[in-house]
């Protein structure tokens, strides 16, 4: 990534397939992801979310910050999936896919997706494939809910992969795309290949593809 490194020290505009665009101090290139300050935040984007890098026009003295990243440690082959587990524990925010955003504490990193409690929505179940943007939020708890207060949600043991934790799921009540989609709301009846059959509150029967799916909440 020896373009990208050429950048570093200098402020650049970020437009993410998420439809976010993103101004800051390029930090740190790593093998599939770049670190950001937008002078108040560290921001991790993961490069297969990145549609375009521009040079930005903002002034340097809009993004300096006397602090180092909160979770960048000295690795010379900086990746995504270790910037996750450097978050594992602490508040974060995540832009998925489709621009939705949650907030919560990561706390399992299984091979391809991540657990979030929040105390919004409980356990949240998130496809790594669908995480555009990471940003950790230190001295900060969520909602400004008493640290001591804060629930555990995500006690018991968990699949290594995504579409195994979907069959664990096979006959229970599942949400997808909690976020404004109540159609993707129902009994998880089966998961089959790359689909998983839904039966919505209606009766309706939904077949979604398990690539589409950027969170499960039940």
């Amino acid at each position: 990534m020896n373009s990208l490194s050429s950048y570093t020290g200098k402020i650049i505009e970020v437009e993410l397939s998420s439809k976010k665009n993103i101004t800051g101090k390029l930090i740190e290139v790593g093998s599939d992801i770049i670190v950001l300050f937008n002078g108040k935040h560290f921001v991790y984007l993961p490069l297969q979310h990145i549609h375009c890098i521009r040079k930005g026009e903002s002034t340097d003295t809009d993004f300096t910050s006397k602090d180092s990243s909160p979770i960048l440690k000295d690795d010379n082959q900086l990746s995504f999936r270790k910037i996750v587990t450097n978050a594992s524990g602490i508040y974060v925010e995540l832009v998925l896919s489709g621009n939705h955003v949650v907030y919560g504490y990561i706390k399992q990193i299984q091979d391809d997706y991540v657990v979030l409690d929040s105390p919004a929505f409980k356990v949240i179940i998130l496809p790594m494939a669908h995480v555009n943007c990471l940003i950790p939020y230190l001295n900060q708890t969520p909602y400004q809910i008493n640290a001591e207060k804060q629930p555990v949600t995500s006690e018991g043991s968990f699949a290594q992969t995504f579409h195994e934790h979907l069959k664990v799921y096979e006959g229970r009540m599942a949400i997808f795309f909690f976020f404004k989609n109540p159609q993707k709301v129902g009994l998880l009846t089966k998961v089959e290949d790359s689909l998983v059959e839904l039966v919505t509150g209606n009766g309706q029967i939904l077949h979604l593809n398990i690539a589409h799916l950027k969170s499960l909440h039940g």
